[in-house]
């Protein structure tokens, strides 16, 4: 597996001029129609003739459909560009595809909550070395609302990257790591854990105290610690039998960001961090699973 920044700098010295291109083309075509209504809306205020309104209107609408046309384009070819090489130069074993996702089942099978809508693309999908078999993608989870009149609104419980991993051996035990919230009742069914400063973060449930400690070891705690710290958000998990199933509140990922330069280090790095992690703590885990 190489490195963030060997694949960086191929991808930078393969890509950014034809990126930066077709982000351009994009993003020129956006101040051009921002321009346009700003200037429409001038016109409006002094002049009230029918005809031209209606001629701005049919500009308006004809250089929209440019500009989107060129979003998409630099879309489509930031995935191939950026992501879709990003993934193969980290492991051979991945592949990524952009118009498919992680169903629904699976994500209902993680424990995190049932969604009554589910959303998911950009699939990265691959059997690791060890012939453990992972997929991961961006995922949104709504749940139905409805007010007292009947009208249904559907409020977004999660966004980000949820990842699914077939492991090739089994846990005799269901294992949830959750972020840590406040609550008068102690569950059940909640282990308490040897490290303060994981504790501070997490809560961690299970049916087998024993084997849940047996994997999560010191150094797992602190890879999860170092993980939300480095990159603000927390990894939620569950360990069930011979599945692993974990989730980063994210928000958007694997999209080109018009605001930003196509090849952003910072961005590109919180993906490759996700990935590189997501595996290690596979690894990890296995590992301790074997000492059990």
């Amino acid at each position: 597996m190489k490195s963030f920044n060997e694949i960086y700098e191929k991808v930078y010295k393969e890509s950014n001029t034809t990126l930066e291109q077709a982000r351009n083309k994009a993003t020129n075509g956006m101040l051009l129609i921002i321009f346009i209504i700003l200037m429409v809306g001038t016109i409006f205020s002094v002049i009230t003739k029918s005809f031209l309104l209606i001629f701005m209107a049919l500009l308006i609408i004809a250089l929209y459909i440019a500009f989107s046309r060129n979003r998409r384009n630099y879309t489509k070819l930031f995935k191939e560009k950026v992501i879709r090489t990003f993934v193969k130069e980290y492991s051979s074993t991945l592949e990524y595809l952009p118009s498919k996702g992680i169903g629904k089942l699976s994500y209902i099978k993680g424990e995190f909550e049932r969604p009554d809508r589910f959303f998911s693309e950009d699939l990265i999908t691959g059997t690791l070395e060890d012939g453990n078999r992972i997929s991961m993608s961006e995922v949104i989870s709504e749940i139905e609302s409805r007010d007292s009149d009947g009208n249904v609104e559907y409020l977004t419980i999660f966004y980000g990257l949820f990842a699914e991993i077939k492991l090739n051996k089994t846990v005799l035990a269901n294992i949830k790591i959750r972020k840590n919230s406040f609550t008068l009742i102690k569950p059940k069914d909640k282990i308490e854990m040897d490290s303060s400063e994981f504790e501070k973060v997490f809560n961690v449930y299970g049916t087998n105290p024993i084997i849940t400690m047996q994997l999560l070891t010191a150094d797992v705690m602190q890879m999860l610690i170092d993980f939300k710290e480095q990159n603000r958000f927390t990894p939620e998990i569950t360990i069930n039998e011979n599945n692993m199933y974990i989730r980063f509140n994210t928000g958007e990922v694997f999209e080109a960001n018009m605001l930003k330069k196509a090849l952003d280090y910072d961005t590109l790095l919180k993906y490759y961090n996700i990935i590189n992690f997501t595996l290690e703590l596979t690894e990890k885990i296995l590992k301790n699973i074997k000492e059990i």
